[in-house]
């Protein structure tokens, strides 16, 4: 009985001591001892998910830093537009402020037609001595009347119509000198003055000939240098077939021209006198060079006793 009763002790030790071991956690040693029952992954998982949370880092990194260059480089450019607009602005405004300021200068020293009114009634050479600028005779032409009939008939000097180149005024670059233009009777004495010069030395430029007329009252403003009183605006521009002339095709323009006419008082005594006006621009070397510059401009005024 004692045997069997420590033979039972010895079965229930060795059952306990197996139970035990049973209990026993068994360690991976391959993963630096750690339990594998806590880690819930592989070295090889752990490592590709660092892996993919440094890439995602870098990724929004590199966005971040996009982003801030492309806001940079739009601030850039912007800068460089505003300056850029700013440049032009200011271009345009200086050549605006030079251009003005040459049409100024032109305006304020351009050639003033002569005192016609001052020379009617006067003799030739009192007119010459009066006009200055240089005054030349460069043609005289008398004035014929043919009267009777037959073999009675005669041919008798009436008067003489006389040009004046005006020498010490610049000719424009086609070689037209600034004139007048006398008519005298057979008397001598002077009944109607005209002078003609080009309008770049009248200090107008190339102003076409509907601003010449009615922005730059060109025909009143001689008409004043002429010694007649004329209200600025009183000309009117006819309508444009009244004064332009085309060429064979219909279309291109080869000819503005018009005599403007009437009367206006003496500014010194205020005795009515007829007057006339002409502009003439022809555009036949223009329209062969294609150059506006071609353009010959002329003015025409005469103011009669």
């Amino acid at each position: 009985m004692a045997k069997h009763a420590k033979h039972a002790r010895v079965q229930a030790d060795e059952a306990e001591l197996s139970d035990s071991k049973q209990g026993v956690v068994e360690y991976d040693v391959t993963d630096n001892d750690t339990p594998q029952a806590t880690s819930g992954m592989s070295l090889h998982q752990k490592k590709s998910k660092r892996t993919r949370v440094a890439l995602i880092v870098v990724s929004i990194v590199l966005v971040v830093l996009i982003a801030v260059l492309a806001y940079f480089a739009f601030l850039l450019y912007q800068e460089a537009s505003d300056v850029a607009s700013q440049a032009s602005n200011s271009t345009a405004t200086t050549l605006k402020d030079a251009a003005e300021a040459s049409d100024a200068k032109k305006q304020g020293s351009r050639l003033t037609a002569p005192n016609l009114v001052a020379l009617l009634g006067l003799s030739q050479d009192e007119a010459i001595t009066k006009v200055g600028r240089g005054a030349t005779v460069s043609n005289s032409t008398d004035i014929t009347q043919e009267t009777g009939e037959g073999d009675s008939k005669t041919t008798e000097v009436v008067g003489k119509t006389v040009t004046v180149a005006l020498t010490e005024q610049q000719a424009d670059s086609k070689g037209n000198t600034p004139s007048v233009y006398l008519t005298l009777d057979k008397d001598g004495k002077i009944t109607q003055a005209g002078y003609s010069a080009p309008m770049s030395t009248l200090g107008y430029g190339d102003v076409s000939f509907s601003d010449a007329v009615q922005e730059k009252h060109v025909v009143e403003t001689l008409l004043g240098d002429a010694g007649l009183t004329v209200e600025k605006g009183s000309v009117v521009l006819p309508s444009s077939d009244e004064y332009r002339t085309y060429a064979d095709d219909g279309k291109t323009i080869s000819q503005e021209q018009y005599t403007f006419q009437g009367t206006a008082p003496a500014a010194s005594d205020g005795a009515e006198h007829a007057w006339q006006c002409r502009l003439n621009y022809d555009y036949s070397a223009a329209n062969v060079s294609n150059n506006l510059a071609d353009t010959l401009r002329l003015f025409y005024v005469y103011v009669n006793a």
